[in-house]
């Protein structure tokens, strides 16, 4: 073979190599690429289904106001209907209350709205031993000292979140007096945790109602989320 024939066979011998690599270089980037839209796909329906599952909004199928686990104030038959899970232990839930309880309250007496405060046992003692005692308000002083005695268990949220125990019950009991109940009408009550039994059922119907945490707020029977400003705002917009 001539030196010109060799070096052509090189030549080309040289070019099928780089086409080869070539090849072989584009196959590995697609293979790259298509791992990452399978990563991707993976990751957004993983996500979504997630999401959806988790969803404390889906499937919630609370009763209407009037219910025996809540304390209702404005004129049932209002145009509009809000409910409200809480736990007196629950931060969102005392910042929710900062923020929405003056107008709330407006709403109910105006007649715009029927309100009703629905509180659980969902975190600590002091959830069980708080929602007890509002319910022993609740029965013997009735629905508007019940209402500045819901008031004033979220004033003092910051003390109450130091620890599980919450506050104790002297304090729980003062501040039904200064709520407007007497003394020796809720004493009992509080200390003895009489009304116990209420809260087991109240929680248990939150959580067979569809209720995940707290706060769940429904406005006609919807659940509204997001942060405390925005569930204010929304209920605000919706009913004025």
């Amino acid at each position: 073979m001539s030196k010109k024939n060799t070096a052509t066979s090189r030549t080309e011998r040289a070019a099928v190599a780089v086409r080869e690599q070539e090849r072989q270089e584009q196959r590995r980037r697609m293979t790259m690429i298509l791992a990452v839209v399978l990563v991707l796909v993976v990751v957004v329906v993983g996500g979504t289904l997630w999401m959806r599952a988790n969803d404390p909004s889906k499937d919630l199928a609370a009763p209407a106001a009037g219910s025996e686990f809540g304390l209702t104030i404005g004129e049932t038959g209002a145009p509009h209907e809000v409910i409200i899970y809480e736990d007196f232990h629950c931060v969102h839930c005392a910042d929710l209350e900062a923020v929405s309880t003056e107008e709330l309250s407006e709403f109910a007496e105006s007649g715009k709205a029927t309100i009703e405060y629905r509180p659980v046992n969902f975190l600590s003692d002091y959830s069980e031993r708080s929602t007890n005692a509002f319910k022993v308000v609740l029965d013997a002083a009735g629905p508007e000292v019940a209402k500045k005695y819901h008031e004033l268990l979220f004033e003092r949220y910051d003390e109450a979140s130091e620890s599980e125990d919450g506050l104790d019950d002297d304090t729980l009991v003062e501040l039904a007096v200064e709520a407007g109940a007497e003394e020796d009408d809720v004493r009992p009550g509080i200390e003895g945790m009489a009304e116990q039994a209420w809260v087991d059922e109240a929680t248990q119907a939150a959580q067979d109602a569809g209720v995940q945490g707290t706060p769940t707020v429904l406005l006609d029977g919807k659940p509204i989320t997001g942060g405390a400003d925005d569930i204010a705002n929304s209920l605000a917009d919706a009913i004025e």
